[in-house]
């Protein structure tokens, strides 16, 4: 039985969608926190969702990301958090193109259906939404590089 209103405040609600109090509690909460910790525990999730997706499009998706946020927020992080971060996306990168290998481009529910345009700004230039795919040359073209499709 889903329950409709909670006017007590007390009991979480069972719909699935926290309340508006709820909101309100966890942005209080939020406020104060220093901005490197959020920086740090968005970079964490979102590297571990990355992770959890190696092989597929999505985890690319998740690793440029990280990446992006890393590159932006790399000076305002301790440097002890700094290289840990650093050290984790390098590996995530290195075994991403070793599941992908391993996979041999075979799609899973739920994934992507095409790689990922490379990152803005990434200095990697991005084709015309209308160019024919590229075929691949060699077994060695079939590397996913960081912020290349």
């Amino acid at each position: 039985m889903t329950e409709e209103a909670n006017t007590s405040g007390d009991q979480p609600r069972e719909t699935g969608q926290p309340s508006s109090e709820d909101i309100r509690k966890y942005l209080e909460q939020l406020r104060p926190v220093p901005a490197d910790q959020v920086l740090a525990e968005t970079l964490s999730s979102t590297l571990t969702a990355a992770q959890a997706k190696l092989g597929r499009y999505d985890a690319r998706l998740l690793i440029d990301t990280a990446g992006l946020i890393f590159t932006h927020a790399r000076g305002y992080l301790n440097d002890e958090a700094a290289k840990q971060f650093e050290q984790v996306l390098n590996q995530l990168r290195m075994a991403q193109v070793q599941a992908e290998q391993r996979s041999a481009g075979q799609q899973e529910e739920n994934d992507l259906p095409q790689p990922p345009a490379p990152p803005a700004g990434s200095g990697v230039p991005q084709a015309p939404a209308a160019a024919p795919p590229r075929q691949q040359a060699s077994p060695a073209s079939k590397l996913w590089v960081p912020g290349r499709p």
